[in-house]
Order: structure tokens, then sequence, then C-alpha cells
């Protein structure tokens, strides 16, 4: 079934003013600063929000804002640690002792950490990660059939700071199989999702290794923004698995089949652009999206 990309959609506008909120209030105590980084960033969603937006875009610039206006480079740092040491504790109950080899196995691990969101409360995030995941899109066999044709470079885009521990074993799955996975985390903080600073700091980088990032600081994927460097790795990839609504929600525009991208859709817009419930689980080519452009 064609489905299209990610659009804005009214429910879409409460949720960016949540995230407004609760970055501001992250971001600094000083109410003068708070209020100046508050209004800025709304300003932004009244002046860009509508058909055609792409609200993780969105996000990306009113982060920006209220990064600079706080003078904190890192609201979410106190957040991303609480939520990586969960996350470390669920993995050690839901991830086996050996790990799975199997790929729909692998898979299924690796999605669950993308219940991870700054909107759900720890019990909330608890109960997801340790329910048994049932993929409503599961493209495993478009996805086998790529790696079956021999080896070469895949790019694992890492999404929230906590889901590495879930992603360690399918990236070991996918090097076990002889692919070469560079694991791509961001260039800089923006809201939760991992940096190089996070990774290093959870103690996975070197089992990680090798290690890479996007020499930007955006929700999701804009290539335009990254790094020469990046951007090169992106070209040449044969495999780029991409974790997350926000990449979705940058990426489904341009429809290629090397993408697959392997999420919890958490929200309405989401689900509905995907065609599947909220809360489902989600592994998708992207090259079986119909852009409506």
């Amino acid at each position: 079934m064609s489905i299209a990309p990610m659009q804005f959609r009214p429910e879409c506008l409460p949720c960016l003013e949540g995230l407004v909120e609760l970055t501001v209030s992250l971001a600094s105590a000083e109410p003068e600063l708070k209020g100046r980084a508050r209004e800025a960033a709304l300003a932004v969603i009244r002046r860009e929000a509508g058909p055609g937006a792409i609200p993780a875009l969105l996000a990306t610039r009113f982060h920006r804002l209220i990064r600079e206006l706080t003078g904190n480079p890192d609201p979410f740092r106190s957040r991303k640690e609480a939520e990586t040491a969960l996350l470390a504790r669920l993995a050690g109950r839901v991830i086996p002792d050996p790990p799975p080899r199997d790929l729909a196995a692998l898979l299924a691990l690796a999605v669950l950490g993308n219940a991870l969101d700054f909107f759900r409360t720890p019990e909330e995030i608890s109960r997801e990660v340790l329910r048994t995941p049932e993929f409503a899109i599961f493209h495993l066999e478009a996805f086998r059939e790529i790696l079956e044709q021999g080896t070469g470079l895949v790019l694992y885009l890492a999404d929230n700071a906590g889901e590495q521990f879930f992603d360690l074993c399918l990236v070991q799955g996918l090097r076990a199989r002889g692919w070469e996975v560079r694991y791509v985390v961001k260039g800089g903080p923006v809201q939760n999702d991992l940096t190089r600073e996070d990774l290093e700091a959870s103690g996975l980088a070197p089992a990680l290794a090798p290690v890479a990032d996007t020499g930007a600081e955006t929700v999701g994927l804009v290539l335009s923004e990254c790094s020469p460097a990046f951007r090169e790795l992106y070209r040449r990839a044969r495999l780029i698995v991409a974790k997350g609504m926000g990449h979705f929600e940058t990426l489904a525009r341009q429809p290629d089949p090397r993408l697959f991208f392997l999420l919890q859709a958490k929200c309405a817009p989401v689900a509905r652009a995907l065609g599947v419930p909220p809360g489902s689980f989600v592994f998708r080519q992207s090259s079986r999206i119909t852009s409506t452009r």
C-alpha cells in the first residue's frame, strides 16, 4: 500500500507548543530568559506552521533559538541521563544473553528502544518497552534481500539517548553478516537525541564504534545541513536504517530503496501517514512511500 509522507496536522500544534514549554523549563530557571525564549519559539510556530510544514523542522528551528537565548547548549542533558539509565536497566531485563541472531528478533529488540519519548513518564516507557512488539508494517524480506546481495556500508541513524542499548544487538548482527556498519549520532545537542558525548557517557561507544556524526544539530536528518564527510557516507551507503519519527518526518519525502524506517508511531499524524494505528511498531522501506510533490 502506498502512503503519503508526514504532513502538518492540527494535532501537531499543541504537541509543538508543549515541546516548547518543556524545553524552556529545562533550559533555564530565570523567568525573564524563559519568557523571551518561549515567545521567540512560539513565534516560529505561528509563522511557519501550516500545510506543507514538517514538525521536526519547526522543532529544530525553535530549539536553536531556545539554546541561544537561554545560553544553555543542552537543555535536555539531565533528561537524557535519566532516560539512558532507565533504558539501560530495561535492556538488561529484555535482551537475552546471548542475544538472538535471527534478523526479525534483532529488529524487534531495536524497535523497543524507540518507545522512549520525552512526553512519556518512566512508567509508560517501561510498560511499552517490556511488551512484545508486533509490527504493523514489517518489510523484513525487502531488507533481507538487500543484505543477501553482498556487503557494503550500512548507516544506522540513531534517535534518542538511551536507545543505544537496544540498537547494539542489531548493529552487531549486521556486522556479523559481513556489513560495515557506521552508527550515526547527532552533531550536537538537540532535544533528547543521542550525541557522541551521550554515547560515551553511557559506556557503549567502544561497542558501537566506528561512530559517525551528522555534523548538524537537527531533529531528524537534513542533508543540506550535514557535514561534507557525512554527506559522502550517506551517498555511498548501500543500506540506511533510520530510527524514530523525526527521521521519518524529514526523510520520507525522498523515497529511497536503501532507506528503512524503524520506529514506533507515537502520535496520530505519524501513524496516519504510515497507515497504522497509533502506538504501532513499523519497519518500512522508504521506496514504498509515495511523494505528494
